[in-house]
């Protein structure tokens, strides 16, 4: 079968690789070069985690994780840091009790630690008396920019035809013979029919899709990374310093020292502004979330400095409750999507490629029910102008 994807970021990669190794005639089309930092695919750390207060994504985690470590080892090199998480608030949070829940109907390992607890086995963070954190040792990040390229690279060795710098301007159906082109400019010699089309152009969906007005809201995230002041052997990727997600305050979030960027990365999974040109300038991280970030760090991690020492802007792709759209275009059973990752999806980007996948070809069914992403579930949202974009998962 011969199969465009177009976008490869986390999820197309995936796609690429998966049906170039089942011997399918691929061809990818990325518009910036591979492993851009103009999407979300791209970094030193996307966190992995078991610790979700929604079961089934507890459930896709634990999917996702057994292709990684496949694609570590086709790709010999290490993408994954296993470094545990914790997962913290207030101990009344419903988050962490929903949180907990999900591990354990998932019958998966962990630990409920005390604000004492954890500064004796994670001396950096400073809890709250009345703070509690569930720690799953399992938890970890990915090399984000890194799986992209191994992705890629692994397909072509299986085959598949890659053509970065080049922009798809239209998507269309033929009434005639059932094939499917992808035009890529108005030139026709370089344009070419297709059996199936997978599209995963993550803020960009929306420009190739107008007439489905998908629920999607562009939002500007902001990362930053602070000094170390003092006690560096406090903030190490060996299992002292965990990866975390706070649920109370501004749902910040924050990763070890990754070996690549000097200092100590973290951020708040709140909605940043509303991107409405993807084609405008786009400013550096504002002064204001610095402060931010470093009133947030002076009472949580009080061997953390103020010196700025790397910061970053990144797109999340939203949909209003942060649930994935995986699904075939209505009328159009040999279009298919992936999109609406919601700033929680480059963890699970190794298995929406080989679920979108597994659904062009036709051939197998994933095991989970998946009917909630389908474009239909989100018709009330879409019917809604001006839905309202609040659930977070990070």
């Amino acid at each position: 079968m011969k199969i465009a994807v177009v976008g490869l970021g986390g999820t197309g990669s995936a796609a690429l690789r998966h049906l170039a190794r089942s011997g399918h005639q691929v061809v990818g089309y990325e518009q910036f070069h591979i492993g851009h930092v103009h999407g979300s695919s791209h970094g030193e750390s996307r966190m992995i985690r078991y610790t979700y207060p929604d079961l089934l994504y507890t459930q896709l985690v634990g999917d996702a994780y057994r292709l990684w470590d496949e694609l570590e080892k086709d790709a010999q090199e290490q993408l994954f840091v296993p470094c545990g998480g914790l997962y913290f608030g207030h101990k009344d949070n419903p988050d962490i009790a929903a949180t907990e829940r999900s591990l354990i109907d998932a019958q998966l390992p962990y630990d409920r630690l005390n604000a004492e607890e954890i500064k004796v086995k994670y001396p950096a963070f400073q809890l709250q008396p009345d703070e509690v954190a569930l720690y799953q040792k399992d938890s970890g990040f990915l090399r984000a920019t890194r799986c992209v390229q191994a992705n890629i690279r692994l397909a072509k060795a299986y085959g598949a035809i890659v053509h970065e710098q080049t922009p798809v301007i239209e998507i269309v159906s033929s009434s005639e013979n059932g094939k499917i082109l992808v035009r890529c400019s108005s030139d026709d010699t370089i344009n070419e029919e297709f059996d199936r089309v997978i599209v995963t152009a993550g803020p960009w969906m929306s420009r190739l899709f107008k007439d489905l007005n998908l629920p999607l809201r562009l939002t500007r995230q902001q990362i930053v990374y602070l000094n170390i002041n003092d006690h560096e052997e406090y903030f190490q990727a060996d299992g002292t310093f965990p990866v975390w997600i706070d649920c109370d305050a501004n749902n910040c979030y924050g990763f070890p020292s990754d070996g690549q960027i000097e200092g100590i990365k973290l951020a708040s999974d709140d909605l940043g502004e509303t991107i409405t040109d993807l084609d405008a300038h786009r400013r550096p991280v504002d002064d204001d979330y610095i402060d931010q970030m470093r009133q947030y760090a002076e009472r949580r991690f009080p061997n953390l400095g103020k010196n700025v020492t790397h910061s970053q802007t990144c797109i999340y792709t939203n949909t209003p409750n942060a649930d994935f759209i995986i699904d075939h275009v209505p009328n159009q059973p040999n279009i298919f999507l992936v999109s609406g990752c919601s700033g929680h999806g480059f963890k699970f980007t190794i298995l929406l490629g080989k679920i979108i996948a597994m659904l062009a070809i036709g051939d197998e069914k994933y095991e989970r029910d998946l009917s909630r992403f389908q474009i239909a579930s989100f018709k009330s949202f879409i019917e809604t102008a001006g839905a309202n974009f609040l659930c977070r998962r990070i």
